[in-house]
Formats: structure tokens, sequence, C-alpha cells
């Protein structure tokens, strides 16, 4: 079991959230006056678009995953497309879907701690690796 990684993998994914949904959610309900049905849609359009445009710039990494020294590693993708990564990430949002996203939220938890693979990672043909000291993985690509 990899109880380590898996927590710190939950703990990057959690920083991501709270620095790109939860703003985005304030800012739409505060700053815009939508409702908030409004707000957590355009919040979660947000946090997939923030998860992409990090991963296809920022050597692999979101904030949180930088915080973490974890990086998305991609070589097993047919494709280098940003597609793939939009595809990987829009898995995401269902995690924000009441019911079932807690039950995926679970699932998610276990995949990790026995096959240090998540659910975003099997649909985008990805696994997330730890960047060893002093350097980064795949900066190649």
């Amino acid at each position: 079991m990899h109880v380590r990684y898996t927590i710190v993998r939950a703990l990057a994914g959690l920083i991501d959230f709270i620095i790109a949904y939860v703003p985005a959610v304030v800012l739409f309900t505060v700053g815009l006056g939508c409702s908030m049905r409004q707000a957590d849609l355009l919040g979660q359009a947000v946090f997939v678009l923030y998860n992409i445009i990090a991963l296809t710039g920022f050597h692999h990494q979101t904030f949180g995953k930088y915080c973490a020294r974890l990086q998305v590693d991609t070589h097993q993708l047919v494709s280098q497309n940003s597609l793939f990564v939009g595809i990987r990430e829009a898995t995401k949002v269902l995690f924000f879907t009441p019911i079932i996203g807690i039950v995926l939220l679970l699932v998610n938890f276990v995949l990790c701690l026995f096959t240090r693979r998540t659910i975003e990672d099997f649909v985008g043909q990805t696994t997330v690796t730890v960047v060893p000291k002093g350097g980064v993985l795949n900066e190649g690509k």
C-alpha cells in the first residue's frame, strides 16, 4: 500500500482546489452576482482550465503538484496533444456531482492506495511521479 504517496497526492489536489475552484466560486457569486449553481458550474470550468493550462505549460505540474514535488508523466500517451490532458482533467468534474462524487472520491483514494494511479490517470493514460530533488522530470516534453 502507498499510504504516504496517496496522502501527498490528495493534499496536492486540495491545494489546487483551494487555489482555483474556491476563488472562482466566490468571484462569480459575490463579484458577478451569479446564482450558486451557476457559480459552481463556472468554478468547475475554471478548475479544469487551470489544470489543463498548468499541466501543459509548467513542466506537467499544477501548483499543488509543484508543492508536493509531483509531476504528471504523459509518456504513455499516443500523442502529446493537449486534448488528452483535457480529457484527464475533465474527469475531475465527476467528483463535484452530488452523492456519486463522494463515492468516486473514495474509489479514487482506494485505487491510489493500491495502484498509485487514480481514475483520471487511467482515463488520461498518465501516471503521477515524484520529482527527484533538484530536478524536473520530462523537461524536454
